[in-house]
């Protein structure tokens, strides 16, 4: 039997939202969704089919492992694969026609040392640090490192790209300085006879706020779940794809005074009714969560009551008794107004709704719709 405690996924939310994007950035640039980390907790296999029937030109996954378990599905679209690539794993990027991305010139000869070993020419994009400080090769080597590659015989330089660090705030200075530095590296390409097929730079981010960002394609991630990724998304249609849904296991009547849960962060002020849920941390629920958020309940708010355990909360139907044992709950709501959305959880954890929504547990079942 399935568990009382599920993940509502709506794929005509996605594809909706995939269309509002599209619609966005025009006909002209290519779309490469992100369903890297089980597609931000919805499920990376069912997402990625929605995605490929809705018209994505690409996939984007942070390991190889991703990418082969949609290769394993049935999934044809090209996957990029945008993490850093052990030497270890390039066999199975090549059996599965995986874009492994090019960190570095030690990347690349090492790309190009098991790919000549098997007769086999390996598309690769190259990623060009402007100024996230994390990966890729700075942007006023980037030029050299085209260069480079461009030679390797069974190397294909399909892509370049980078990435920006504060696409998302509202002081767009950074995102600005980055984009010079990429066009500045192109310009070098380009007066040197090398173009890259593929250029992206934007995320969701940079796709809705800077639009001399689009370059050739773009990569959308936490807006094609329907979470606005920054002030500028407020005036594209998105739909928030993801519910979070249990219902109430367990009454238990506490008198006035006692403490609930461990550490007895919360005591009872009065006679009160708790109902016990069936989720917990473990299930991708924050602790964090614990005394500061609510729960849907017969249509009325229950707050929560002492620290969230591993497989196990508590909330408040003291003033609900019309919620008994089998009563559904909600968690977490597809709405921007909700006070219970990915964006209002995070809030109070003090995160991210990137965080809120990649930490939903496999374990939890997912129900698409």
């Amino acid at each position: 039997m399935p568990r009382p405690t599920y993940a509502e996924v709506d794929l005509g939310a996605i594809r909706a939202n995939f269309r509002a994007l599209k619609s966005h950035v025009g006909p002209r640039v290519k779309m490469l969704a992100i369903v890297k980390a089980d597609a931000y907790g919805h499920g990376a296999v069912p997402v990625s089919r929605a995605l490929q029937e809705a018209g994505a030109d690409m996939l984007g996954v942070a390991m190889v492992e991703e990418g082969v378990e949609l290769r394993r599905a049935g999934l044809a679209l090209p996957i990029l694969v945008m993490g850093p690539l052990p030497a270890d794993e390039i066999p199975a990027a090549m059996e599965h026609d995986l874009r492994p991305t090019v960190n570095d010139l030690a990347t690349a000869q090492e790309i190009e040392r098991q790919a000549a070993a098997c007769g086999k020419v390996v598309r690769v994009h190259l990623k060009v640090d402007t100024g996230m400080n994390r990966l890729g090769v700075r942007a006023e080597e980037a030029p050299l490192a085209v260069e480079s590659v461009s030679r390797m015989g069974h190397l294909a330089l399909e892509g370049l790209y980078t990435h920006f660090a504060c696409a998302d705030e509202e002081d767009a200075d950074a995102s600005w300085q980055q984009l010079m530095r990429l066009q500045a590296a192109l310009a070098g390409m380009r007066s040197a006879g090398r173009s890259p097929p593929l250029v992206h730079s934007a995320n969701s981010a940079a796709l809705l706020a800077l639009p001399d960002a689009h370059f050739d394609m773009v990569r959308s991630g936490l807006a094609l779940y329907g979470i606005r990724p920054c002030p500028a998304a407020a005036g594209v249609d998105l739909r928030p794809a993801l519910a979070l849904h249990s219902q109430v296991a367990h009454l238990k009547r506490v008198r006035a005074g006692e403490g609930v849960s461990y550490g007895h962060t919360w005591r009872a002020p009065r006679d009160s009714l708790l109902g016990v849920l069936p989720i917990g941390y473990a299930d991708g629920y924050p602790r964090a969560l614990s005394n500061r958020s609510s729960v849907r309940v017969a249509g009325r708010l229950a707050p929560v009551r002492g620290t969230i355990c591993m497989d196990a909360a508590m909330v408040d139907l003291t003033d609900i008794p019309d919620a008994p044992v089998g009563t559904p709950v909600t968690l977490l709501e597809a709405s921007h107004a909700s006070p219970l959305s990915a964006a209002a959880l995070a809030s109070l954890c003090g995160t991210i709704p990137y965080e809120i929504l990649t930490g939903l547990a496999r374990r939890v079942p997912r129900v698409y719709r």
